[in-house]
């Protein structure tokens, strides 16, 4: 099912070009079958789809939506961004060799299995410990990004640049990982300025990507 999903969104994958960590420059602007509203229906299924392999899973402590900003020659596009999604564990739970080092193996593993790109795959000494990257990319340009260090995080983004949407087109998507609608740990109030629909019920945990067939 994540495959079906994933491969919708082969369109909107563009040949990511040097840019900074903050922003995506863009020879010309892409062309793209898919607005900034559509793609985040995708990005969380994509993400149950990762909690399903992990193991003991402790839940997530929050989850996020983000924008990175697309730049043509050197000059922000208004109308283009690239979406981001953040889920992060706790401090107490990014601390256990469970989510710091085990899940580290268990993604690398599955990812290596599906025939996915490992992009990174590398840990540094810090004053907290080991801190652990793993970065993978899917047949169809997705990237993946796992980061165990002081506060574990799994970063889902596309590469690419998308048309922007206006505020009130972007649908509400209950969180993945056992995160309560409209909680503290769901922050992705800046999207919905009169309030997050909490009517919707938080996906389990262990719920899969099929939950989110309305949403797309």
């Amino acid at each position: 099912m994540t495959r079906l999903l994933l491969a919708g969104l082969a369109a909107l994958i563009t040949t990511v070009t040097a840019c900074s960590p903050m922003e995506k420059d863009m020879d010309t602007p892409p062309e793209s079958e898919y607005q900034q509203a559509e793609v985040y229906a995708p990005a969380e299924a994509a993400v149950a789809d990762l909690v399903d392999v992990l193991p003991d899973f402790p839940g997530f402590a929050n989850r996020s939506w983000g924008e990175i900003p697309c730049s043509h020659n050197g000059v922000d596009d208004p109308n283009y961004t690239s979406v981001e999604i953040r889920y992060q564990f706790s401090a107490e739970d990014s601390a256990t060799p469970l989510v710091n080092e085990e899940y580290v193996n268990v993604l690398r593993e599955h990812w290596t299995s599906l025939g996915y790109q490992i992009a990174r795959d590398d840990a540094t000494e810090g004053d907290g410990g080991t801190y652990r990257d793993i970065k993978a990319i899917t047949e169809e340009g997705v990237s993946i990004w796992y980061s165990a260090a002081y506060l574990a995080t799994f970063m889902v983004s596309f590469g690419g640049c998308v048309p922007v949407s206006d505020k009130g087109e972007i649908e509400y998507i209950p969180p993945a990982g056992g995160i309560t609608p409209g909680s503290d740990g769901d922050r992705v109030g800046n999207y919905f300025p009169e309030g997050i629909p909490t009517s919707h019920e938080a996906v389990a945990p262990f719920d899969s990507p099929e939950h989110f067939d309305d949403q797309l």
